[in-house]
């Protein structure tokens, strides 16, 4: 899930038109396409990108 909102009511020119995307997919990476592709030009994500369950993608840290 992702919030995205108008470049320009980032900027402060224009109210907000705020709304929540979301994807659903087999890997992070696949779901993160899928949201990039439903961002309308002029819109950017604002915040972060959230991630209920990283399961499928943890890799747990590497002890050398």
């Amino acid at each position: 899930m992702a919030t995205i909102d108008t470049r320009a009511a980032v900027r402060g020119e224009e109210d907000s038109q705020k709304r929540e995307i979301e994807a659903e997919a087999a890997t992070y990476e696949q779901a993160r396409a899928d949201l990039f592709d439903q961002v309308p030009e002029d819109w950017m994500i604002i915040g972060g990108i959230g991630v209920p369950d990283r399961a499928d993608t943890y890799e747990p840290p590497r002890r050398y």
